[in-house]
């Protein structure tokens, strides 16, 4: 594990696709899917789209100005509900520290800025996949499993 000085944060912008293409890879190959093709392409047009249209918030943790942590806000609509007439809801996604820097706290700071960023955009609940490796982050979180996903209401 780093000692870390210090760690900031902000929001992605265009300019760290390539991080995040590189980051993104790493998390899948941790939570041990098999790197049978190469997908940079396709994130590349992923975060280009969803960044610029707004579908996609992502928060970074920084130490000397490169990207250690990730974590983002997907947005996406269903047909509308009882319970959710829009159909809109917030998933969060691409949640990744890089192994040098875990159980530092940087994550749960990720998530906290990203259930920021859900109820500022008006959403009353959160919902997610969660990996072994995240699956105590999120419950420290609030998180707890429903149909599938864990989710958390406010």
């Amino acid at each position: 594990m780093k000692t870390i000085e210090k760690i900031s944060y902000r929001k992605a912008t265009e300019k760290d696709i390539p991080q995040l293409i590189e980051l993104r890879i790493k998390q899948l190959i941790d939570e041990g899917y098999p790197e049978i093709r190469d997908i940079r392409h396709e994130l590349q047009t992923y975060f280009a789209n969803s960044l610029s249209n707004g579908s996609l918030v992502c928060w970074l943790g920084l130490s000397n100005d490169i990207i250690i942590a990730t974590g983002g806000l997907c947005f996406y609509q269903l047909p509308g509900s009882f319970s959710n007439p829009t159909g809109t809801n917030a998933y969060i996604t691409n949640m990744y520290t890089d192994d040098q820097f875990r159980k530092q706290g940087i994550a749960s700071l990720l998530i906290d800025k990203l259930l920021v960023e859900a109820k500022e955009r008006g959403f009353v609940s959160v919902k997610l996949h969660a990996s072994t490796h995240g699956k105590s982050v999120y419950e420290k979180a609030g998180f707890v499993k429903a149909d599938g996903y864990m989710g958390l209401t406010f």
